[in-house]
């Protein structure tokens, strides 16, 4: 039971959940008093407590009232943001076209070998003690095929993020939700 003052002579009437949103009279002056919504309802005095106690809750609980909805607003458009990402990521992992692999570089390098006659093998051979091995630059196709592995790795990792932040919305939600039953 609520305790909803008359605004015709400000006695206090005694209302229930039920007659939220209907019209009683006043038992002092016999005004009609509306019954405000469960909602606003809710937040009047009970019955059981007196005026300073009700104030003293309302006090505490003002500041916390609206955490929850933002926590859930900041999260969901984490989650938002974290998916966007996860989008881009995607798109230019799907737009690198590596033109070979080193597996196909190797074999093209086999292929070509097997047509090389002995005397051009060892001119490569003292070729590469001489100059080394050592390449001044990765190949083209190398460094495509990296960029393409961190794209997809970013994707993963902004994919991965987004969902953990779609489940912390969701847990943060639930957790209002059960607070205001």
């Amino acid at each position: 039971m609520y305790l909803l003052p008359c605004p015709h002579c400000d006695h206090s009437a005694t209302v229930g959940p039920a007659q939220a949103g209907d019209q009683i009279p006043c038992p002092q002056c016999g005004q009609s008093i509306a019954v405000p919504k469960l909602g606003e309802l809710r937040q009047l005095p009970t019955a059981e407590t007196s005026d300073s106690d009700q104030k003293e809750r309302d006090a505490g609980s003002a500041g916390h009232a609206n955490r929850p909805t933002v926590l859930f607003t900041a999260l969901g458009l984490l989650a938002a943001g974290l998916f966007l990402a996860a989008a881009f990521c995607a798109v230019n992992w799907a737009t690198i076209s590596v033109p070979t692999t080193t597996e196909g570089h190797i074999a093209q390098f086999e292929e070509a070998y097997q047509e090389v006659n002995s005397a051009q093998m060892i001119r490569e051979w003292e070729e590469i003690n001489r100059n080394g091995v050592d390449l001044p630059a990765m190949y083209k196709y190398r460094a495509m095929e990296l960029d393409k592995q961190a794209w997809l790795r970013n994707t993963s990792l902004f994919f991965v993020a987004g969902i953990v932040a779609v489940m912390a919305a969701v847990f943060v939600g639930r957790g209002s939700r059960s607070a205001d039953a």
